[in-house]
């Protein structure tokens, strides 16, 4: 049984969601897995969606670690970034290594990790666009998508790196746009769009590449993708079709 980290800023519905999805598959049987813990970059702080993930966590005995990166460290953070950052990860790694994990998961974690934590450990992140395209987060990527002429749009899993957002590609889903482009006149409605329909099957899609994870299907060794007899993992799928079946379920 694989054991799993969580990482989450728990920001809004997206982060609960994808939690709450995978807390869900856990209980049921239908991932043989457990968390290892939840790891948190930030307090409640009136924040609903925050604290009903922290109260489901705590319900199922999942230890959960809170380190608020808005208070880390002030006085490096306003000079040098990259230092603020790998001060940052060891208090962190500090923190987890009381709970060992087979591999991590950033759902919903707004934070870019420092390398040492990068090559420590074997995380994938969720990440709103499709490979090889764009960077940053999903309100400026949904926007770059809406002022271009893309026709397609989607979302990745990839396994982190130093490199932001440029790691091996686990397991990715590629959709249609037109519908929407040819719906909405308004490049911020189109925006607004584009992210509903993006945000409906990222559950899926993160569940479906964790499952083939823990299912042995492929293999992350230190920031490399590798199938069970050790050779290099070559094409990511496109989980699209499986991700349309799910979800006419």
């Amino acid at each position: 049984m694989k054991r799993i980290g969580w990482f989450t800023t728990g920001r809004g519905p997206g982060s609960l969601g994808l939690f709450s999805t995978m807390r869900s598959m856990i209980r049921s049987g239908k991932m043989d897995a457990k968390l290892a813990f939840v790891f948190l970059n930030r307090e409640v702080k009136d924040n609903p969606n925050r604290a009903k993930l922290i109260a489901m966590a705590e319900e199922d005995g999942v230890p959960v670690i809170i380190l608020p990166s808005d208070g880390f460290r002030n006085d490096l953070k306003g000079k040098d970034l990259d230092a603020w950052r790998v001060a940052y990860g060891k208090v962190m790694r500090e923190k987890i290594s009381e709970h060992p994990m087979d591999f991590g998961v950033l759902a919903g974690y707004m934070l870019i990790l420092d390398p040492d934590t990068c090559s420590k450990y074997d995380i994938i992140n969720l990440h709103p666009a499709l490979p090889g395209t764009y960077q940053g987060t999903w309100e400026e990527i949904v926007r770059r998508v809406a002022e271009s002429d893309d026709t397609t749009y989607g979302s990745m899993v990839h396994v982190c790196t130093p490199e932001l957002d440029r790691g091996a590609t686990v397991a990715y889903d590629e959709f249609g746009i037109d519908d929407l482009r040819k719906k909405f006149s308004s490049k911020e409605e189109l925006a607004s769009a584009l992210r509903e329909r993006q945000r409906s099957r990222e559950v899926p899609l993160l569940m479906e590449t964790i499952r083939m994870i823990t299912e042995g299907q492929v293999f992350l060794v230190r920031g490399r993708l590798v199938d069970d007899k050790g050779r290099p993992f070559s094409k990511a799928p496109n989980l699209a079709t499986s991700i349309d079946r799910s979800m006419k379920r």
